[in-house]
């Protein structure tokens, strides 16, 4: 069966089928897409949506924050600082426990967590004595983003046929850029410095209780709808990895089981292409967040003569978050027909730090209009960027596990999302706010450069490849 010939049908109908070998020297695939994969995809989005929004909540109303709870902006950077730690801290362990626990398993307890730091915001912002509430919800948080972070590429690998994969990545990339422009323009709209501290915690309590809910229910759909995997591949690629890794798990014990693990990630970081991925991906991801954080700031320090800097720093980052989207969309199509996942790649990165030099001209020169432009370019090429380094990463690796591979190429951006605003809020504090914008330049032109010298080879690709030239070449023998 080749892909073009691809049906929707029932998964109940499908299960008692089995897959067919081929008479030939290599074995061809029975495929199968399912309807059941749009209802996981619409979850997927929706916990990185919710993810989204509670990452880019807060940064845009540091100062009602440092009001209603008596604090100092830098300890409202760690509600996103502390998700950056538990990030980079248990990516690894976190790893290894998600390919223990299977697709299914992940998604809920991405969901649950992102239910219970919800949960542990809300009853933090009801009082003004919440602080240690807030971060505790953050902290739980960072659980959930990393299993979020992971999801996209087995989603898409798992459920959808080739075709649709980038599309698939995309999307979900999209829901993370929705969720941070809502973030970033609904806070600063429900509460403004001016209120008195008994409405500003009565509006952000009932906001995050909102978003409690949505999780709660968001898991119950998990366990209705989510599946580890569909009966039938999606993909002749899917079909040959999943022979793999039953192979491969032949033996489920302890050991065994740990043993792959360390030999995996051992493979993956002696992969130089691997590596330069891990480090492109860490560099240039977090550049967006990094403005959600200090961006308020920043402005309040440059352009002191302005009134409404907060709603001025949520606007405009809603507006980078939503050209973010669009470049999510952007890339998948252009992944699907090009193949050119190393150009695509390199030319988003490229472009990407050059809106962070358009930003830092406009903090030099205090232009408040060419700060707006170089983060609403810097949106686009973002979303560009992490589409298609997601399917460069799977391409590069393939056939290893998809979900452990990810996750384990996110520890590098967990680096990068800690220190990008440790060090932006030490060189605003202590340089000014030119130097806080100098070091995405820096990061960004360095991945840029790392993409650009590698020649990777596509080995997903190649494999699609080779399933469609072979039966050409028996042909002609015959």
């Amino acid at each position: 069966m080749t892909e073009s010939s691809l049906t929707e049908r029932d998964p109940k109908e499908s299960t008692s089928e089995n897959s067919t070998a081929s008479t030939h020297s290599s074995i061809e695939y029975e495929i199968q897409s399912y309807t059941r994969r749009w209802v996981i995809l619409f979850i997927s989005c929706t916990a990185i949506f919710l993810r989204g929004f509670n990452q880019s909540c807060y940064g845009p109303i540091n100062s009602v924050f440092t009001k209603y709870l008596n604090v100092q902006p830098w300890q409202v950077d760690w509600f996103i600082l502390t998700q950056s730690v538990v990030f980079l801290t248990m990516s690894l362990p976190m790893s290894w426990v998600t390919s223990r626990l299977g697709f299914r398993n992940s998604y809920i307890v991405m969901t649950a967590s992102l239910m219970l730091g919800f949960a542990l915001t809300t009853v933090g912002c009801s009082t003004r004595k919440g602080y240690i509430a807030i971060i505790a919800g953050q902290t739980i948080m960072g659980f959930s983003n990393i299993i979020s972070w992971s999801i996209p590429p087995p989603t898409a690998a798992l459920w959808f046929p080739v075709n649709e994969v980038a599309t698939a990545v995309a999307l979900q990339v999209v829901g993370r850029g929705v969720g941070e422009s809502v973030g970033s323009i609904l806070t600063p709209a429900i509460v403004r410095v001016s209120m008195p501290n008994q409405e500003i915690g009565f509006r952000l309590t009932i906001l995050f209780l909102v978003f409690t809910i949505i999780s709660l229910v968001l898991t119950f759909a998990i366990f209705a709808a989510v599946k580890d995997e569909p009966p039938i591949p999606p993909s002749q690629a899917q079909a040959k990895a999943k022979q793999m890794r039953s192979e491969r798990n032949q033996d489920k014990s302890f050991s065994a089981a740990l043993k792959e693990y360390k030999q995996v990630i051992k493979e993956l970081f002696t992969n130089k292409y691997f590596v330069a991925v891990w480090f492109a991906f860490g560099a240039a991801n977090p550049v967006l967040r990094n403005n959600s954080v200090l961006l308020s700031s920043i402005l309040l320090t440059t352009f002191s003569k302005y009134t409404w800097l907060n709603q001025k720093a949520g606007l405009v980052l809603m507006g980078g978050w939503l050209t973010y989207t669009v470049g999510g969309f952007i890339a998948g199509p252009i992944i699907t027909k090009t193949h050119k996942y190393k150009e695509v790649v390199f030319y988003s990165i490229l472009f990407e730090c050059l809106s962070c030099v358009v930003i830092l001209i406009g903090i030099r020169l205090r232009i408040l209009e060419c700060v707006y432009a170089g983060v609403v370019i810097l949106g686009l090429f973002l979303g560009i960027a992490n589409t298609s380094l997601f399917e460069l990463l799977v391409e590069v690796t393939y056939p290893k596990p998809t979900m452990l591979v990810t996750m384990v190429n996110i520890i590098g951006m967990g680096i990068f999302r800690l220190i990008y605003p440790i060090i932006g809020r030490v060189m605003l504090s202590t340089i000014g706010p030119s130097a806080s914008t100098a070091f995405p330049v820096a990061m960004t032109a360095l991945a840029a450069i790392v993409i650009g010298i590698i020649q990777p080879t596509y080995y997903r690709h190649d494999s699609y490849k080779l399933q469609e030239e072979e039966p050409l070449l028996l042909k002609n023998q015959e």
